[in-house]
């Protein structure tokens, strides 16, 4: 970790606030290619943080080319299976394709410690961003406690309440009501889901189950903010008994967190950049959770953006435009996917018949199944396959290592 913040260091090339997934990866790969990277994060870390903790192939795919696939760990997940009304659907994420689950505790974990591995890049940690210094209509740095660090780009990669993008005058409504919360469990007797990602279907609400390493699973609920008006527990605990399946696979499980959870999922910045900054990860875009894009989206992202700075130090704002561009384009279909996922779960009859149509016509599950996992998604031309030497994982236990948990109720 970096020491003291002071304003009086010079400039660095990039100016990054948020140190999740989206804003560690990419400060890891421009400190790879010989950048000079501020990394600020209001929080310190290990943290916890509410989240779905699936990371799809796309996702995996960026893990495995910065050499980090291994340090993460988790548990492999081949397969997706939709239970709802009656009905189940399950489908493969595509030929090889696997996603992984793991906590997010240690995701951020291990990126963060490969940054600080990494010449050029400062991780300044309990560092909250107060907003961009901009002067003549530019960005030109981040404003931390009572000091200003000075950049040639500034990343906004601080999640769905963004600093960045409130003070860069990019806000926009937020859209829909969803709220969303997790709990952790770890399994009796050996019971277990399998290595597939289970969704379950109700009226009113959607579960993610995801299997993680040591016996453990993560399971999130996702509704409409009345539907958790008496507490996210009993709303939690009203959808598992609703869903025999799940309810037998939690009988006699330990609950090892508290309901954690997050509202006003879904947030899109009026633009993806500004002179002189850009946003990156949930500060530009959130989808609903339903479809698990979240964590593979912010890594897909973050590599892409790492392959643009380059051009942006040599031309200016026009590499910015670009990148927003294709990154609008890769995450496009992702996009309309989830929202007409979300529209027919609101629906009991239609979603049934969706359900029995997936079914009876495998084809086209498979295909809507590489959409969300973003098979298709390649790596930048201009990212390097350079990777850090793999860190030492000693156990599945020291994979899954827990910190104490703040539960926190949406």
């Amino acid at each position: 970790m970096a020491g003291p913040l002071d304003a009086g260091t010079g400039v660095a090339d990039v100016a990054i606030s948020g140190a999740g997934p989206a804003g560690a990866t990419l400060a890891l790969l421009l400190g790879r290619a010989g950048l000079r990277v501020d990394l600020f994060d209001a929080r310190h870390f290990p943290r916890e943080k509410p989240c779905g903790e699936g990371i799809l192939p796309a996702g995996v795919a960026v893990l495995e080319r910065v050499g980090l696939r291994q340090a993460v760990g988790g548990r492999a997940l081949r397969t997706v299976r939709y239970h709802g009304f009656g009905v189940v659907a399950e489908s493969p994420f595509g030929p090889g394709a696997v996603a992984l689950a793991q906590r997010r505790l240690r995701l951020d974990q291990v990126l963060l410690d490969a940054v600080r591995q990494t010449p050029g890049v400062r991780v300044f940690e309990d560092a909250e961003v107060d907003g961009v210094e901009q002067a003549q209509g530019r960005a030109v740095g981040l404003r931390v406690g009572s000091g200003i660090h000075r950049a040639r780009l500034v990343v906004g990669a601080d999640g769905l309440s963004s600093c960045v993008r409130r003070t860069l005058g990019l806000d926009a409504p937020p859209r829909g009501r969803r709220v969303g919360a997790r709990m952790h469990f770890k399994l009796a007797g050996g019971r277990d889901l399998g290595d597939r990602l289970s969704i379950f279907v109700g009226r009113g609400y959607e579960l993610y189950a995801a299997p993680l390493p040591d016996g453990e699973l993560l399971l999130a609920g996702l509704a409409d903010q009345e539907s958790w008006a008496k507490g996210a527990r009993r709303a939690l605990r009203r959808w598992i008994l609703d869903q025999p399946i799940l309810r037998d696979a939690l009988e006699g499980a330990e609950p090892l967190t508290g309901p954690a959870g997050r509202t006003g999922l879904v947030r899109t910045a009026r633009a993806g950049w500004a002179p002189g900054a850009v946003l990156l990860g949930d500060a530009a875009a959130s989808t609903d959770p339903l479809t698990a894009g979240g964590l593979a989206h912010a890594l897909v992202t973050a590599e892409r953006l790492a392959a643009a700075v380059p051009a942006y130090l040599a031309e200016g704002d026009a590499a910015l435009a670009r990148f927003d561009r294709e990154r609008r384009r890769l995450l496009r279909p992702h996009d309309w996917l989830t929202r007409g996922l979300v529209a027919l779960v609101r629906r009991p009859l239609l979603a049934r018949a969706t359900l029995h149509l997936m079914r009876a016509a495998p084809p086209l599950m498979r295909r809507l199944v590489a959409v969300a996992a973003g098979t298709s998604i390649q790596g930048p031309a201009s990212v390097a396959a350079s990777s850090i030497p793999a860190l030492a994982i000693s156990s599945a236990t020291d994979q899954n290592a827990m910190l104490p948990q703040r539960a926190e109720s949406p």
